[in-house]
């Protein structure tokens, strides 16, 4: 008996599977099957994990962005630098030239419209 049910066993396992049979539409005719669409699963960790690497991304962009801007203003502040250092650099000059005997006399003149005589030493006086 133990042959028996072994020679039955064996050939369950040995035989073809039955084919899925065409469905029949309405009138009894059969169609062809409907393609299955494939759903795309999506596992808690790999959205975690994707939604991670995501903002990661943005905030990496954030960052340059700001960065960026940081430094475009950085360097409209160091031009205005330079124009301000040029600017002190002239009247330091112009200062330094006033304070001379030549700078007096030329601020005479162009200032009161004086032409000093040659001998005579001007005091000029700053006025309050």
């Amino acid at each position: 008996m133990t042959k028996a049910a072994d020679a039955i066993g064996l050939a369950a396992l040995r035989a073809p599977r039955p084919q899925p049979q065409a469905p029949k539409g309405r009138d009894g005719a059969t169609r062809a099957p409907r393609r299955r669409r494939r759903r795309l699963k999506l596992r808690f960790g790999r959205m975690m994990f994707a939604g991670v690497v995501i903002y990661l991304i943005g905030a990496g962009a954030i960052g340059e962005l700001q960065l960026l801007h940081v430094q475009s203003a950085e360097h409209a502040v160091y031009q205005q630098l330079i124009q301000t250092n040029a600017q002190n650099a002239a009247l330091q000059r112009r200062l330094t030239f006033l304070h001379s005997t030549a700078g007096e006399t030329q601020a005479v003149r162009s200032e009161l419209h004086y032409a000093p005589s040659g001998s005579t030493s001007l005091a000029v006086h700053n006025a309050p």
